[in-house]
């Protein structure tokens, strides 16, 4: 079930998305659950961290919609937020809180269905996990964790942002377990997460806490390709 939370002082604009998010929902037959809230200061009060997608005006009353945002991640880092408004010129700060997308008053059908479905497909990835065995113990791993994957004969090596985890298998069988557009294997031996790549070089990648994953030569364009994209949808 996805949990969406709108948060919005104006009538009509609360009603106009909540129409608009009903009829995405039935059209994807999905289970979805909405609440509505009339200010940052009710939003905080009942806040779930369990939500899923946040819709918050940004100009409210006593507490405006960044304030509001910034204490909600103190809260939850996780949830997605779309920034309703009338002002563009709120963007820069939304990098602080980490904004999926500005929407523009009066905002139309198209544009916020497709934000939703996107939002949607980014709480996937981050709800997403595999079951590792390693000494005869199941280990469950959150794959966003995961900065990259090599094998070495028949051991699977798992890179984690805080261990190294390892396992018998095959990397074309990590590969589909995995099952996430994020990771590319650049390399015959190797699986990246392109979350965690902070700049890619001749024939390496380079991780945020400065690790090296090999990119092979004949991988080398493609994998700077998806890096790319990555980075383009996200400052889209």
């Amino acid at each position: 079930m996805i949990k969406i939370a709108i948060c919005e002082d104006e009538k009509e604009q609360q009603g106009l998305l909540k129409t608009y998010i009903d009829q995405i929902f039935e059209g994807l037959a999905l289970k979805y659950k909405l609440e509505v809230f009339n200010s940052g200061e009710a939003l905080l009060e009942s806040y779930q961290k369990d939500t899923d997608v946040l819709l918050l005006d940004i100009q409210m009353g006593q507490i405006n919609g960044m304030d509001t945002a910034r204490k909600i991640r103190t809260l939850d880092d996780k949830v997605e937020i779309i920034f309703i408004t009338s002002l563009i010129e709120y963007a820069l700060e939304g990098y602080e809180v980490r904004a999926y997308r500005y929407l523009i008053k009066p905002v139309k059908y198209e544009s916020l269905k497709e934000n939703i479905i996107n939002c949607i497909k980014e709480v996937d990835i981050k709800n997403k996990y595999i079951i590792v065995k390693e000494q005869g113990n199941q280990i469950k791993l959150d794959i966003n964790e995961i900065t990259y994957v090599e094998v070495q004969k028949e051991t699977i090596i798992i890179h984690t942002l805080n261990e190294v985890y390892k396992t018998k298998g095959t990397m074309n069988n990590i590969e589909k377990e995995i099952d996430c557009s994020r990771f590319f294997r650049c390399h015959k031996s190797f699986l990246v997460n392109l979350e965690h790549v902070k700049s890619i070089k001749q024939y390496v990648a380079i991780l945020e806490n400065s690790e090296e994953v090999p990119v092979s030569r004949y991988r080398f364009k493609e994998t700077k390709d998806k890096f790319f994209d990555l980075i383009e949808a996200k400052l889209c």
